[in-house]
């Protein structure tokens, strides 16, 4: 694949990282890493990412797999039909109690507490696979450059790439959170 290609990746996850910030930003200030030291947090933070860049890759892979499918004369088609049933859910989420919910949304919420209630390394390897699942329109639009990847080895790297993109602004946002929380107060008696 062309250097061009990945370095488009790249700065597609830089430049919506301010995205990212908005919708996985409280995310991030709920994950447990300020329970942890030293490089096990930082060990803890890699492989919180690590899943949940991987889970974009293998999307990236999956979808590759379909690439058959996705004829400009069907795409044009598909294209129209997914715009009106975004359009659609988006009206509907007006409406109390009408919204669209994702058949797995119950899964990764449950989930999703669970491993977050044991900050251990694993859990937050498998807290970022379930974060890898939530919706995102940014990763989508990834998703439809690594598509038209020439292999599926390269459609997965470029879905690593547009991830690391990200990472400069999801970390940051780990970090200020140590900064911003109050010191404990010890009271003396």
């Amino acid at each position: 694949m062309q250097t061009f290609t990945f370095i488009m990746a790249l700065t597609m996850g830089l430049a919506g990282s301010l995205h990212c910030a908005g919708m996985c930003g409280p995310i991030m200030w709920v994950m447990p890493f300020q329970a942890m030291q030293g490089m096990r947090k930082w060990l803890t933070i890699a492989l919180y990412h690590t899943g949940r860049i991987s889970v974009y890759a293998g999307m990236g892979v999956l979808l590759y797999s379909f690439r058959s499918s996705f004829t400009p004369q069907l795409q044009q088609y598909i294209s129209i039909g997914t715009g009106a049933l975004l359009l659609v859910a988006g009206l509907l989420s007006f409406i109390p109690g009408k919204g669209i919910r994702l058949p797995w949304g119950n899964f990764v919420r449950n989930h999703l507490g669970h491993f977050l209630s044991k900050p251990t390394p694993m859990h937050m390897l498998m807290a970022g696979v379930l974060n890898g699942l939530l919706p995102c329109g940014l990763v989508y639009m990834a998703l439809a450059a690594a598509i038209n990847a020439p292999s599926v080895g390269e459609a997965a790297a470029l879905m690593y790439v547009f991830g690391a993109g990200t990472l400069p602004v999801l970390i940051s946002i780990t970090l200020l959170k140590q900064k911003l929380l109050p010191a404990r107060v010890t009271v003396f008696r």
